[in-house]
């Protein structure tokens, strides 16, 4: 089954935004002169387009992100908009200027359909072979700058396949920076916040805003939970299935309610470190989700930031503990919440200071 990459719409699915039918399709393979790729093909049936959870792209051994500033995978519009990069650039380069704005041999911006209008001054899209002259069947992405370049545009980034795209994006950087936390119960949302706030002595807010747009909730709850005198997190507490009957974490319908903790005090790099924060989060929350039937949903992917663990690192009063005290058990999960020692990229001069860090 083809996992469901993206953020539901929060207010539902309009007849713009619900999955594309093959015929829908097929239709616009029909008007760009090329065949989608399979699992593009696939995501297309399930939602047109839209925001993805994983925006970042790990490329040549780094994560940096890829879609921000609001950027999404563009819907499937049939007889309408932009088809290609060539649309694009007409709009500001005369048909003699764009001919000659290469020393390419053979050029042919036809090749070159839309998959991503990004911020604007940038595109994403399939290339079918823009530049050498046989086609190619199975395209690769190629990331275009086109504000600033000399041309009216530049090749930044290039993956070799749509599939390879969507297997090297994570969930990192701006806007990708909380931790969900998925809990199974019985119990009204009001009763969850109730025990929070009795476990940790806060007084949570009841909200019932949409959150930007994000939301679409009957209520939810907001409050600062506050890790140490130096550390704090927003908490935000809400159902998982929106009013709309659309899903915040779709792939995981058998959770009621997500926590939501995204640390905004204490640490300068909120994107990196995700597997300590982890631990933090987690040791710090015990004394709650021990009583609950919990997993992480989603966090973020983990960039060793070894100027921030420093700073981390201070913000505890330290106490020594025996040298035989194991290390939190999340120290060694990976995103999502599965145990994998293997792909822990953590140094072991880092973990160290672990030892001392709960009393």
């Amino acid at each position: 089954m083809t996992e469901d990459i993206w953020k539901q719409p929060a207010k539902g699915f309009t007849d713009k935004s619900i999955g594309r039918t093959e015929e829908q399709i097929v239709q616009k393979e029909t008007e760009i002169g090329f065949k989608f790729p399979s699992l593009y093909r696939e995501h297309m049936k399930i939602q047109n387009g839209g925001y993805l959870w994983k925006s970042a792209l790990i490329h040549n051994g780094d994560v940096n992100e890829l879609l921000f500033n609001g950027s999404t995978i563009d819907q499937i519009i049939n007889h309408g908009g932009y088809k290609i990069l060539k649309d694009v650039l007409l709009e500001y380069m005369d048909k003699e200027e764009l001919e000659s704005s290469t020393e390419s041999e053979f050029i042919n911006l036809e090749r070159l359909p839309i998959l991503s209008h990004m911020d604007g001054h940038t595109m994403l899209c399939f290339d079918y072979g823009y530049n050498v002259e046989s086609a190619y069947e199975i395209p690769q992405i190629v990331h275009f700058e086109l504000e600033c370049a000399d041309n009216g545009y530049e090749e930044k980034l290039r993956v070799k396949s749509y599939d390879d795209l969507i297997n090297k994006l994570v969930y990192y950087g701006y806007e990708s920076t909380s931790f969900f936390i998925g809990l199974k119960s019985d119990e009204p949302i009001e009763q969850i916040a109730g025990i929070i706030n009795k476990t940790f002595d806060l007084e949570l807010e009841q909200k019932t805003n949409d959150g930007y747009g994000w939301y679409n909730f009957e209520k939810w709850y907001y409050g600062e939970l506050k890790i140490n005198s130096k550390l704090s997190a927003h908490l935000r507490i809400t159902p998982n299935k929106f009013q709309s009957k659309t899903f915040l974490f779709q792939n995981n319908k058998d959770f009621n309610y997500v926590l939501d903790i995204d640390l905004r005090i204490g640490v300068e790099s909120f994107q990196d470190n995700s597997n300590y924060l982890k631990s933090i989060i987690e040791e710090f929350l015990q004394p709650f989700l021990s009583k609950q039937n919990w997993d992480f949903l989603q966090i973020p992917y983990h960039k060793e930031n070894p100027e921030e663990i420093e700073k981390l690192k201070k913000s505890f009063e330290f106490k020594e503990k025996s040298n035989d005290e194991k290390l939190p058990p999340t120290m060694y999960k990976s995103n999502g919440g599965e145990s994998d020692k293997t792909n822990d990229n953590t140094s072991n001069k880092s973990r160290s200071w672990w030892k001392r860090l709960w009393s």
